[in-house]
This record gives C-alpha cells, sequence and structure tokens, in this order.
C-alpha cells in the first residue's frame, strides 16, 4: 500500500465493501472508520470513541493506556529486570485477526496476540 496516497481509494480498489478491522494508531481515525464493512471493528489506540463514528454497523474499541513518567518508569524497570511478564492467553494468525477481535469484544480475559505467519 502507498501510505503517500489516497487511502480511502486504494483500500477500496482492494476490498470494494470494506475491511473487516482496522487499527487506528494515527490520523483521522473517522476516514478509517468508513473503510469498514457492516460490522466490522475498529481498534483505537488514541482515544477514538464509537460516539465519533458515523458508520452503522462498526464496532469500535478504544485501547488506552496510562503513559505517565511514573508508570513508564516502573514498566522499563521491570522490562529490563525480566520481571515483567505479559500472559498472552490465545494467538491468532493473521487470517483470524476476526475472530480474535470478537474474542476482544466479549471480554476475553488476558491479552490475544495476532501473529503474521
Amino acid at each position: 500500500m502507498d501510505f503517500s496516497g489516497d487511502l480511502p481509494a486504494q483500500v477500496r480498489a482492494i476490498a470494494p465493501e470494506g475491511v473487516d478491522a482496522a487499527l487506528h494508531l494515527a490520523g483521522d481515525g473517522v476516514q478509517l472508520a468508513s473503510l469498514l464493512r457492516a460490522g466490522g471493528r475498529l481498534a483505537s489506540t488514541i482515544g477514538l470513541t464509537a460516539d465519533a463514528v458515523e458508520v452503522s454497523g462498526v464496532t469500535v474499541h478504544t485501547i488506552m493506556a496510562d503513559t505517565n513518567p511514573q508508570t513508564l518508569t516502573a514498566l522499563a524497570t521491570q522490562a529490563a529486570s525480566g520481571a515483567l511478564r505479559v500472559p498472552v492467553t490465545a494467538t491468532y494468525p493473521l487470517g483470524q485477526a476476526p475472530q480474535a477481535f470478537a474474542a476482544f469484544g466479549t471480554g476475553t480475559l488476558g491479552k490475544l496476540a495476532i501473529t503474521c505467519s
């Protein structure tokens, strides 16, 4: 995908009916949500909420973190010492990302991972 071009046109060329899922890490989340098909899911790490999305049938998951200096220092210290453990309770191949989002949406406990292989 060419990130310097027209994202909506590029996505529609690949998936005319829209995509199943999107991860919102930067940019216009409302525009990104408009590229989802009905029933699609969007995970936003920068605060996009369902109230901001005007696409019918799209589920928005807002994923926020506590990034204050004390928390980041504690996490960095734990990671450096090997004490930080992130339990992954389920792993999904990329082709099963919709199932991972569905599990996430039902409140599955623990972390879910999506692998590229």
